[in-house]
């Protein structure tokens, strides 16, 4: 029989080495952490003491800014309903019927053909006269307004006409006189320039059209060119409302020639009325706008 005392040596052996198998578990446990620290990290209870960063959601916004909403995909200008917070709509553009040339040239039309400004306007006749007040940074206010567009068409068979219709929407009167300024202000810029375009293109003539005191202003400019040509502009501009409508028709000949197609009878009124181009174009815009009544 075992003495008490070997049975206690026995016991304590025993006693150690089920510490041994305990620490070497533990220890073979710590290095299958090292090895593989996401099975040993904490669960998805967030229980983590706020030291890992949560990961980003599914449905983050980009980084990037997104366009802006106003901003068409396309530079075709569609209706937008009844106003022009987002462009100008369709049937705000003119009748193409009633620019003054010959009947047989076929012209596309402007609203087809129109398309939104992204930058400042500049309108054709400031183009063509070399007028840099609209390129300018005080002219900011002026060219912007709260929609802008461009259409730009060509006369069909011989006819070397290209008509151009630009509309400038500062926004609705009625809710501010200071709007209905601009829209003045805007308007007077762009005739000015047309009027005084032989001070900005040299050789340039100026002939106004328009009766004194009529709702619209009408000019015929030739502006001879360096090589011999000459460019023949007939000037249109309305305000309607809270909108400055230009209307361009412009054409470049050789030696000075007289362009064909032209009806001269549309030039002015006797009577002091408007002619059917600019009616047409500011009725086209009362129509489609707010803030027109059609005799502002």
């Amino acid at each position: 029989m075992p003495s008490a005392r070997s049975h206690g040596s026995t016991g304590q052996r025993g006693g150690r080495s089920r510490s041994s198998v305990r620490l070497l578990t533990a220890a073979t446990a710590a290095l299958l952490c090292v090895g593989a620290l996401s099975a040993c990290g904490p669960d998805n209870s967030g229980q983590d003491g706020g030291k890992t960063a949560a990961p980003a959601p599914t449905g983050a916004a980009p980084t990037s800014a997104a366009p802006a909403t106003g901003a068409p995909t396309s530079g075709t200008s569609k209706p937008t309903g009844g106003g022009a917070d987002k462009g100008i709509p369709a049937k705000a553009w003119m009748d193409v019927k009633t620019i003054p040339v010959d009947e047989a040239i076929q012209w596309p039309t402007f609203a087809a053909n129109a398309k939104l400004t992204t930058n400042k306007v500049l309108f054709k006749g400031q183009e063509l006269c070399h007028d840099t007040d609209g390129l300018t940074k005080d002219g900011e206010s002026l060219y912007t307004g709260t929609a802008r567009a461009t259409a730009v068409v060509g006369g069909s068979g011989n006819s070397r006409w290209t008509g151009q219709e630009t509309l400038l929407y500062q926004g609705d009167p009625t809710h501010s006189s200071g709007t209905k300024q601009l829209t003045n202000l805007t308007r007077t810029h762009l005739v000015d320039a047309v009027k005084n375009c032989a001070k900005t293109f040299p050789h340039a003539s100026v002939k106004v059209t328009s009766m004194e005191g009529a709702p619209y202003f009408a000019a015929a400019v030739t502006l001879p060119q360096i090589d011999g040509t000459t460019v023949t502009l007939h000037e249109f501009v309305v305000d309607a409302g809270g909108t400055v409508g230009e209307l361009s028709v412009f054409t470049t000949t050789k030696g000075g020639a007289e362009p064909d197609g032209w009806m001269a009878v549309f030039d002015h009124d006797p009577i002091g009325q408007e002619t059917d181009a600019a009616t047409n174009m500011k009725t086209a815009i009362c129509g489609a706008l707010p803030g027109c009544d059609g005799h502002q």
